[in-house]
């Protein structure tokens, strides 16, 4: 069985909201039962107390005396967020994961628990989340702003989203708006613009890629869109942030090659975060193709990241774009974009490095161990 089609009923609110205390309730004195229902996605018995409400809620669902999540279920600083498995073990076949097009992006520890705590929305703000996927990073932000549009090309992400910003309790700060990038904002201006969309550089093209996925050959195609449309949406004071996994050199990345061009003659200051340094680009493909596709350990399945097959030929012509564009490393960065009185980059780092990579994605929670489960939601609440 898979998940792929899977949506949330968002017509009972109050039956959502009854589900909170459940999970925190769940989280606080049953963190071990958790983290098997939610991280392990393991069948569970549990008779502590009722989780009807979160059947009730479509979150989870009755196997037999069991219970199995139909959804991760991502708890940070007192929010409880649902998205889909990256890797989902009930949605196998023939030894592969199978994915959905429409599938929402799991919550991963270096990226959308940073940009969602570290976002720099000030109080009152009007706020644009673009590529929203679970509404993750929307709801951080409404903490503070006044009024967050949060859009998405992906439906399946929208009922998502809508149904996570019910169940915490900020729907009506948050406005839900279906479609690509910017147009369904149209003429709209903004104190704040953040995004952490799909920036995967990856062979093949879209179709063969669930939507959260694909940014084109070189990862950069929503990247691009973005430093040239973002500017026209801002207000007089207004800010960009965003985290950027972008490919270059070991020098510089091809985004901030890009906003160097673009930008050159506003008025704004880039501040570049260098999260970890720069990784050599064809290492970590070929340490990801071994451990999620062509040696799969532990007993895991094969995980590609496609719905359809990718041929060798479209392989090898990816690889050679990269190395004709002189493209060497993999730039894991953070950038906020401030108005100033003249167009600057700064470069830093963060005190400290938590993750000596970013390319953790072999490391998936299913295969992680409850100790170290809980290690990483710790450093989530740290940042």
């Amino acid at each position: 069985m898979t998940n792929n089609k899977f949506r949330f009923d968002l017509r009972k609110k109050e039956k959502i909201k009854a589900c909170k205390p459940i999970l925190e309730r769940l989280y606080k004195n049953h963190k071990k039962k958790y983290i098997e229902l939610f991280f392990h996605e393991k069948d569970m018995v549990f008779e502590e107390f009722s989780l009807e409400h979160l059947v009730k809620a479509k979150i989870l669902r009755k196997i037999g005396k069991k219970f199995r999540a139909n959804v991760q279920v991502f708890p940070l600083s007192g929010k409880f967020i649902c998205t889909d498995f990256i890797i989902s073990t009930n949605s196998i076949k023939n030894g592969e994961v199978v994915r959905g097009r429409e599938d929402v992006w799991g919550i991963l520890t270096y990226e959308s628990p940073y940009i969602a705590k570290k976002a720099i929305v000030e109080k009152n703000n009007i706020v644009l989340d673009l590529a929203t996927g679970s509404g993750i990073i929307a709801l951080f932000c409404a903490d503070k702003a006044k009024k967050v549009i949060a859009t998405d090309i992906n439906p399946k992400a929208i009922n998502y989203a809508k149904f996570n910003a019910i169940l915490n309790g900020a729907e009506d700060k948050i406005e839900f708006r279906l479609g690509d990038m910017f147009k369904p904002i149209k003429d709209m201006r903004f104190d704040l613009i953040i995004w952490n969309g799909a920036t995967l550089a990856l062979p093949g093209d879209k179709e063969k890629y669930p939507v959260y996925c694909y940014g084109g050959y070189a990862g950069s195609n929503m990247t691009r869109k973005f430093i040239e449309e973002a500017p026209k949406h801002l207000t007089r004071k207004g800010k960009m942030q965003w985290l950027d996994p972008s490919l270059g050199t070991e020098k510089e990345s091809a985004t901030i090659k890009h906003i160097k061009e673009k930008w050159k003659n506003k008025n704004f200051k880039i501040v570049c975060e260098e999260r970890v340094p720069p990784d050599d680009l064809f290492k970590v493909i070929d340490y990801c193709n071994k451990r999620l596709i062509y040696e799969p350990i532990h007993g895991r399945p094969k995980t590609p990241l496609e719905i359809k097959t990718i041929t060798k030929g479209e392989v090898d012509e990816w690889m050679d774009l990269l190395k004709k564009r002189g493209y060497t490393h993999i730039n894991a960065l953070m950038i906020k974009v401030y108005p100033s009185t003249k167009f600057k980059i700064v470069k830093t780092k963060p005190k400290k490095i938590v993750f000596k990579r970013m390319n953790y994605l072999p490391a998936e929670w299913h295969f992680l161990s409850y100790q170290r489960i809980l290690q990483l939601l710790k450093i989530c609440e740290e940042y």
